[in-house]
């Protein structure tokens, strides 16, 4: 009877996380947008999020769910819930903005975003917004299996260079293009790119900081 009593509250602990998290999430940055940003500009860069729900939605609350986000993200954002097997997908395209923690003060004044891109001194960092938390709430109340969290289960970096000048990225314990590394280094030239994941599973460190990483233009 333990066993079974166990098992279950291991079982509900599990849905939480997964419904609180993304298992993945998507951003593109150029380097001209890390350029800008380095000049007090702010400009938004495109997300993906994608979360995986256990179990039918037999109260029809995954619409309810879609329109509380699309309260919280830009106005070209879309939100597109498919159902599977055993669950749904919902993935949510939208935009964040990037810039130093500044001139993002600023901006968030009058641009409601759940995350942000902040530059500073060459470290290009994720982190969440107030909004997010909020968003987080509301979510909640339909379903504690719903939910928004950073960071998420897998996130990736895609910087695509247009600068003239070759350009440096590093980061620590990522993986890229598969393959892992401690430390992360590489030069991209223009019209090339390279794409960083960071694990955010409950054994790695990531699930705890936010992303980052180096840029040296």
């Amino acid at each position: 009877m333990k066993m079974t009593f166990y098992l279950f509250v291991i079982f509900i602990i599990s849905i939480m996380i997964i419904g609180c998290k993304p298992d993945q999430l998507e951003i593109e940055i150029y380097t001209s947008d890390i350029e800008s940003a380095s000049e007090g500009e702010v400009n938004e860069v495109p997300l993906k999020a994608t979360f995986s729900i256990l179990g039918e939605d037999e109260d029809n609350q995954l619409p309810k769910a879609k329109k509380i986000a699309l309260k919280y993200l830009s106005s070209e954002s879309t939100v597109e819930v498919v159902k599977g097997d055993y669950g749904s997908t919902m993935s949510i395209v939208s935009s964040i903005p990037i810039g130093t923690s500044s001139a993002l003060k600023k901006y968030l004044k009058k641009n409601k975003r759940i995350a942000m891109i902040v530059f500073e001194k060459g470290n290009v960092t994720l982190k969440q917004t107030k909004l997010l938390s909020k968003l987080d709430e509301e979510l909640s109340e339909i379903n504690f299996m719903l939910g928004a969290k950073l960071p998420a289960k897998n996130t990736t970096f895609r910087i695509v260079s247009d600068s003239k000048k070759k350009v440096n990225i590093r980061a620590t314990a990522v993986f890229s293009e598969e393959k892992p590394y401690l430390n992360f280094s590489k030069d991209i030239k223009k019209r090339k790119s390279v794409v960083i994941d960071f694990k955010g599973g409950d054994e790695s460190v990531y699930s705890q900081i936010s992303p980052n990483i180096i840029v040296k233009l």
